[in-house]
C-alpha cells in the first residue's frame, strides 16, 4: 500500500476520534416511584381496585385508571415547594372516594452538559395525607413513609403508601 492511500485512512481516524461524544442520559425522565403496601401485614400489595392520580387544580391525569399494580411512577412539578396529589379509588361496585397526598420538596436544576436538556431533581422533605372513611370505599391510604428522599433518574422506591382495606 502506498502512502497516498494510507494517509486519507489515518487522517479520517484522527478526525473521527476528535469528535465529541454527547453524554446525555438515555432515560432522562425524573419520576417519583411509589410502592403500595398492606397497612395490616406491612407487605407489598397488588391493588385490585382502580386508582387514578391527579394534581390538585389541574385537568392533568398522572396515573389513569391503574389496576393490578403494586407500584407506579409519578412526575413532580418543577416549581413550587409542595405538590398536592388526589388519589381517586374506585371499584366495580360503583364505589369511589378520594384521598389527598401533600409532598413537600425542594427542586434542583441538573445539567449533564450544555448539549443536554435541563432536568429538575427533587429532594422530598415531608409527606402528609388525608384518608376517607373506609365505609365509603373499602380501600384508603392508611399511612405513607418516605423511603428515599432523592428523586432523580434512578427508579428506586421513594414512597411507601400503606393502604387499609375493609377485608
Amino acid at each position: 500500500m502506498t502512502i497516498g492511500k494510507i494517509f486519507p485512512f489515518i487522517a479520517s481516524l484522527f478526525i473521527l476520534g476528535a469528535c465529541s461524544n454527547i453524554d446525555c442520559p438515555l432515560d432522562n425522565v425524573v419520576e417519583m416511584t411509589c410502592g403500595l403496601y398492606s397497612a395490616e401485614k406491612k407487605t407489598s400489595l397488588k391493588l385490585t381496585d382502580t386508582l387514578t392520580v391527579m394534581p390538585l387544580h389541574s385537568d392533568s391525569v398522572l396515573l389513569n385508571r391503574a389496576q393490578n399494580v403494586s407500584s407506579f411512577v409519578l412526575p413532580l412539578s418543577y416549581a413550587g415547594d409542595v405538590d398536592t396529589l388526589l388519589f381517586r379509588f374506585s371499584n366495580a361496585e360503583g364505589q369511589s372516594a378520594t384521598d389527598t397526598l401533600w409532598i413537600g420538596k425542594t427542586n434542583q436544576k441538573h445539567f449533564e452538559s450544555s448539549d443536554c436538556p435541563l432536568s429538575i431533581f427533587h429532594t422530598l422533605q415531608t409527606v402528609r395525607w388525608s384518608s376517607h372513611d373506609i365505609s365509603v370505599m373499602p380501600v384508603t391510604i392508611d399511612s405513607v413513609s418516605l423511603v428515599r428522599p432523592i428523586v432523580n433518574y434512578e427508579n428506586i422506591e421513594n414512597l411507601r403508601i400503606f393502604l387499609r382495606t375493609a377485608q
